[in-house]
């Protein structure tokens, strides 16, 4: 079944025009989505504790709103009979991780040697799952910047546009800025991301931020 795929960009202005107390059909029409995605967004949202006066997601619930949408089983799940399959192999690949200290792609090529056909991202994601990987580095939180003195910079995918002259599908691009302080969004669109088009973007956004 086809379907549309909704981008993180896209997730962030459904929440962020929510909050400044926009109506669902107004936000699908802004955004080009349906009135049931809008809803759905909003209302994972709420259950998840955001409110219309607070700041826009963290990262972790853009994620988590991301997957509402994705179709088919939960991201990360292992179809049952190759999970099957790699549990037999427990101990074998349990050995070549924690006493070989083999790399994946190398227990990947032994398992295919084997008869055990499965992907490099199924075997990372069972070896991930059974606790066989290492424990990942801690990570350190960064200290609350002032107001006005850092900025995070992405870029992401809003879609495609058709060209009226030619009739070829144009990629559009966005420039995401985020400021650290406030959380305020800024969304810049471009067709290429070179040079000049992002340094176009950022004097667009210091003259709005």
């Amino acid at each position: 079944m086809a379907y549309r795929e909704v981008w993180s960009v896209q997730v962030l202005e459904v929440i962020r025009r929510w909050q400044t107390g926009e109506s669902q059909r107004t936000i699908a029409r802004a955004t080009g989505l349906s009135r049931n995605t809008v809803g759905k967004y909003v209302r994972t949202a709420v259950a998840a504790g955001v409110s219309s006066s607070q700041a826009p997601p963290a990262e972790d619930l853009l994620a988590g709103l991301l997957r509402k949408n994705q179709p088919g089983p939960s991201p990360g799940a292992i179809p049952a009979p190759l999970a099957a399959l790699l549990e037999g192999q427990h101990s074998q690949i349990e050995a070549w991780v924690s006493k070989e200290h083999l790399q994946l792609t190398r227990i990947h090529e032994l398992l295919i040697r084997e008869g055990l056909s499965v992907s490099y991202t199924t075997l990372r994601r069972f070896v991930r799952q059974a606790g066989l990987s290492k424990a990942p580095r801690s990570t350190v939180r960064m200290a609350d910047w002032p107001p006005g003195e850092a900025a995070e910079m992405d870029f992401g995918r809003l879609g495609t546009l058709v060209d009226r002259a030619t009739g070829k599908r144009r990629v559009i691009w966005a420039l995401v800025i985020v400021l650290l302080y406030s959380r305020h969004q800024f969304v810049w669109p471009l067709e290429r991301q070179t040079l000049e088009e992002v340094i176009a973007g950022l004097e667009a956004a210091w003259r709005i931020l």
